[in-house]
């Protein structure tokens, strides 16, 4: 892990969005690690996951890479602002956009078309690139919609990559992981800040996950892992 992936996940664990116990997932199954990045909701705390999303634009994109920072309605919309605004502390200045889920009947947007009636921000040009941010993905539904929803406001977009706070690396019914089937089905990458495994085993390192807690997690992740999850169950510890 780099350095600003571990100042995250600590970040993370230290303000109790990542958490441990028992935890009733959508799918039915009961987790014993949750991330709830509804508590992450204070000025600092947003600012953390902005600097965050940044370093990870950053270090796996590249500045020059991608134009548009986009934020699907309604939890993207502030991600996309915290992550341009730390771009523009390291000196890379990006536009950021977000839709609206209900089109704007007033203005002048109102009088040029339906996808603009929907935007939240300046229009883009026809061929910007995009990426994405979101908090998690697991159907990728609202992503997908988002996806659809560019191409009317910019016909040529491109989609550069998806970030995400973190991969839970946890199989779907057809065996693949969210974050690979986001990819292949729409051939957008997915960029997570963090990946499960390595977090647990970084807070493992450092004092904050305990053998228990640790031990619970291996034990899920052996029987509901991706491939690369279910290795790291069953590695020596």
């Amino acid at each position: 892990m780099r350095p600003y992936q571990q100042a995250f996940a600590e970040f993370l664990a230290a303000a109790g969005a990542l958490r441990f116990g028992e935890f009733t997932l959508k799918s039915g199954r009961v987790s014993p690690v949750f991330l709830n990045t509804g508590l992450l909701d204070t000025g600092s705390r947003l600012a953390q996951v902005g600097r965050a999303y940044a370093d990870a634009l950053l270090d796996r994109v590249g500045a020059g890479a991608f134009d548009v920072v986009f934020g699907p309605a309604y939890k993207g919309i502030p991600l996309a602002a915290a992550t341009a605004l730390a771009l523009a502390e390291r000196g890379v200045d990006k536009a950021f956009l977000s839709d609206r889920k209900e089109a704007k009947a007033h203005g002048a947007e109102a009088a040029a078309g339906a996808a603009a009636r929907r935007l939240l921000g300046r229009a883009p040009a026809p061929d910007a690139r995009f990426v994405l941010v979101d908090d998690v993905l697991t159907d990728g539904a609202t992503k997908v919609e988002a996806l659809a929803f560019l191409r009317e406001v910019a016909p040529q977009a491109r989609f550069v990559a998806l970030v995400i706070t973190l991969d839970r690396e946890e199989a779907r019914p057809d065996g693949r992981g969210a974050t690979e089937a986001f990819a292949e089905d729409t051939g957008v990458p997915v960029l997570p800040v963090l990946r499960l495994t390595e977090t647990l085993d970084h807070l493992h390192a450092t004092g904050r996950v305990g053998e228990a807690d640790l031990a619970r997690c291996r034990a899920y992740w052996a029987r509901h892992g991706t491939g690369r999850a279910r290795a790291w169950a069953a590695a020596p510890v």
